[in-house]
């Protein structure tokens, strides 16, 4: 199976950036789901820079993650889903991103949430593979 990314100029100039919520939740379906009129959540303002709300009546606690510097986040979407896992997908660019929000059900999210930490690792490697300080003893 082979992936093909399309990636035009056009969809990474956009207006308005798309509001990101990474919620923790499993949704059995593989649908369209009207987002924009369905999930408008309200968000409170808590200590710091963390966030409060609820899904479906569970407590949610949130805080908005910056992509890394130097990276750019991309939506993407897959207007005709495969028939079998061997089939070539065509997933397109949709729009970018800057920021998203990332939800716990009932606790603060923190540098120990796997998904923020997996961010962290961004800056590890590029430390860990830099030759600046090859090129300092030079």
């Amino acid at each position: 199976m082979s992936i093909h990314l399309h990636i035009t100029k056009e969809n990474m100039q956009q207006d308005e950036e798309p509001v990101l919520h990474s919620i923790p939740c499993k949704i059995h379906a593989d649908d369209t789901a009207n987002v924009e009129t369905y999930f408008k959540p309200y968000i409170q303002n808590t200590e710091g820079d963390n966030l409060k709300s609820s899904f479906r009546g569970h407590p949610l606690e949130g805080k908005k993650i910056p992509v890394p510097k130097g990276y750019m986040g991309v939506t993407f979407f897959e207007y005709k889903k495969p028939e079998t896992d061997d089939a070539e997908r065509n997933i397109y660019a949709t729009g970018r991103f800057s920021e998203f929000t990332y939800w716990n059900y009932d606790k603060v999210p923190t540098k120990n949430d796997p998904f923020i930490s997996a961010l962290d690792w961004i800056d590890i490697a590029e430390a860990l593979h830099s030759n600046d300080d090859m090129q300092e003893e030079k």
